[in-house]
């Protein structure tokens, strides 16, 4: 056995403590926390309307750090009929300067031959992305994946047609809305394996989503690893950033259930997304995107509350972390 450090004292006797040890324990506790809050499927409910509602929302779900798919909350949005015609957005945004991320592939920010690889971005004007989503080339993917609030800063003139602050959401949260972000794409263009420290709702207004989720307590099965940076040039071609390294879930990219391993020991829930429904996704959830051809969807991130999720998911990422971080020192040494 190889260890966290030389050695524990309990009761004035040491004790040496092995990271199988404590790995083991660690996925115990995994597993105990899956059995007692983890539902074996995601619930759907419709948007809560009244104060009262409201707060049964945020005490069955937000509190307790639990996904659910909401029915009912877009239907006064005018996006849901007017966004099904691309001759609309076209009429609107036509000339509207748009980030586009492109890759060979449809994998952004993911795992590729041991490189975390990033998309070419660049700005073109929104008519031409239609027009290649319409028709597109099998060299390359196209998908508008911008956040830091895109839909503010690039979509605004389609604000009319949606809500860019929900009132129960607001009042569900009670934290700031962080950004409000506007997704469309190719239905090659996958998002890997990650999580986010928000509260998101993410809102589907054309064609689907299909989101993997698995919750914080399965950090102990989701391995990281440091991986070096490389940025796809419009090419196609990928650069090295030099002395760049991210941490990333070393999974499956397309398919984390695929995982030689992985899907006796974790606690996944799959849930699709369609037109006029969203998704609670809770702060800390590791979540694997895919999509259907040209979907269009919005999302809120809110500050989370540092409560007792954060709390469970910083104990599980640091030992976690200690862990993996000891077994490739004992494997190199």
């Amino acid at each position: 056995h190889y260890f966290i450090q030389s050695n524990l004292r309990m009761n004035d006797d040491v004790v040496p403590v092995s990271v199988i040890d404590v790995s083991s324990k660690l996925k115990d506790i995994a597993s105990d926390l899956s059995e007692l809050y983890i539902p074996t499927q995601i619930e759907s409910v419709f948007a809560p309307s009244t104060d009262g509602e409201v707060l049964s929302f945020y005490r069955k779900f937000v509190q307790k750090n639990i996904p659910v798919k909401i029915t009912g909350c877009l239907d006064h949005w005018a996006a849901l009929t007017k966004w099904k015609s691309d001759e609309y957005l076209l009429s609107e945004l036509a000339n509207e300067k748009v980030t586009v991320a492109i890759t060979p592939n449809g994998l952004a920010d993911a795992i590729l031959n041991s490189k975390f690889t990033l998309p070419f971005e660049k700005q073109i004007e929104f008519r031409h992305f239609l027009e290649e989503l319409q028709n597109p080339r099998d060299d390359r993917v196209l998908y508008l994946q911008k956040q830091n609030s895109s839909f503010t800063t690039e979509f605004n003139v389609l604000a009319r047609d949606v809500d860019l602050n929900p009132s129960w959401m607001a009042k569900t949260f009670g934290t700031p809305l962080e950004a409000v972000n506007f997704w469309m794409g190719d239905k090659r263009a996958i998002t890997s394996l990650h999580k986010d420290p928000f509260e998101n709702m993410y809102c589907v207004v054309r064609g689907e989503k299909t989101f993997t989720l698995f919750p914080p307590c399965d950090r102990a099965h989701l391995p990281y690893r440091n991986f070096p940076v490389c940025s796809y040039q419009e090419d196609g071609s990928l650069f090295s950033e030099e002395g760049q390294e991210v941490p990333w879930i070393d999974v499956d990219q397309r398919d984390p259930l695929s995982t030689p391993g992985l899907s006796d020991k974790v606690h996944p829930l799959k849930v699709t997304v369609g037109p006029g429904e969203t998704l609670y996704l809770p702060s800390y959830w590791f979540h694997h995107v895919s999509q259907s051809h040209s979907t269009i969807a919005v999302n809120y991130w809110y500050d989370i509350d540092y409560g007792p999720a954060y709390g469970v998911f910083q104990t599980f990422d640091q030992i976690a972390g200690l862990c993996e971080s000891a077994k490739r020192q004992n494997a190199v040494g």
